[in-house]
């Protein structure tokens, strides 16, 4: 990031010990021409967090203080914690009540789900507090536009705000609505009828080369979906890998005569 947010503190020796007790390491560099002494660390593996001030301006109270970002690997370790964050979230959502289409998670599911977020975000709490709004203060890191100033291409922005995105909904789960699922395509409609079928049949001692012939017929006619009359040509073998049925694993009943 080009530009840094500035912030100012009344005593430098706690600041740096605080600095230096949370693993910053100190270097030496230059800004516009004028000494500067900086420590960085890298946040969660995703950002690298520098904090400067002139060496010259030290014994000045109050000092101040320039804060800077960096996304490591132009983001792609900030997106893969935005993407796993994203999973933890689906996983504890879809234990919550209100489903319609999904079966009520026991207690302990649920509560094992949403302790894996809650460790998520202890884990990078610190990672985290990059992105919060502090306050409005000249003490104090936060300013109006704190959240923005980490990115400093749109690619890298918009990286930033699927975090953010994440983020709130770790925080909010129940403040996500939960609806039905979109209808299965007619091909995923096709498919469960014929698992559905295959097995009822199945129970009650059909042979699959008669079950898979039964089926073919149902899916040539468009008997099996009385609404669109959808047909399908499928192969029997076709039929037996989406019905999980093995042809040849029982002999044509002609053949045993």
């Amino acid at each position: 990031m080009r530009n840094a947010h500035y912030f100012f503190v009344d005593q430098l020796d706690v600041f740096v010990a605080n600095l230096t007790g949370r693993g910053y390491s100190r270097t030496h560099s230059e800004e516009e021409g004028s000494a500067c002494i900086c420590y960085s660390k890298a946040i969660s593996n995703a950002i690298i967090k520098d904090y400067s001030f002139n060496e010259k301006e030290s014994t000045i109270i109050p000092l101040r203080v320039g804060v800077r970002y960096r996304l490591i690997h132009n983001g792609k370790s900030l997106s893969g914690l935005s993407k796993k964050l994203k999973t933890l979230n689906t996983l504890y959502r879809h234990t919550l009540p209100g489903w319609k289409t999904k079966r009520e998670a026991s207690a302990k599911t649920r509560k094992k789900r949403a302790d894996a977020v809650a460790t998520f975000l202890l884990r990078h709490g610190e990672l985290i507090d990059c992105f919060k709004y502090q306050a409005d203060d000249r003490l104090t890191e936060g300013n109006h536009s704190f959240n923005l100033e980490i990115a400093s291409t749109p690619s890298e922005q918009a990286i930033c705000l699927e975090f953010i995105k994440a983020l709130v909904d770790a925080y909010a789960p129940h403040r996500i609505r939960r609806a039905r699922r979109e209808p299965d395509k007619p091909s995923q409609q096709r498919n469960g009828w014929i698992k559905r079928y295959a097995e009822m049949h199945k129970r009650k001692g059909w042979s699959p080369l008669e079950i898979s012939k039964r089926i073919q017929r149902e899916l040539r006619e468009g008997t099996w979906n009385e609404r669109s009359r959808l047909q399908y040509n499928l192969a029997q073998n076709t039929i037996c890998r989406i019905a999980g049925l093995k042809l040849h694993s029982y002999p044509h009943p002609l053949a045993m005569n």
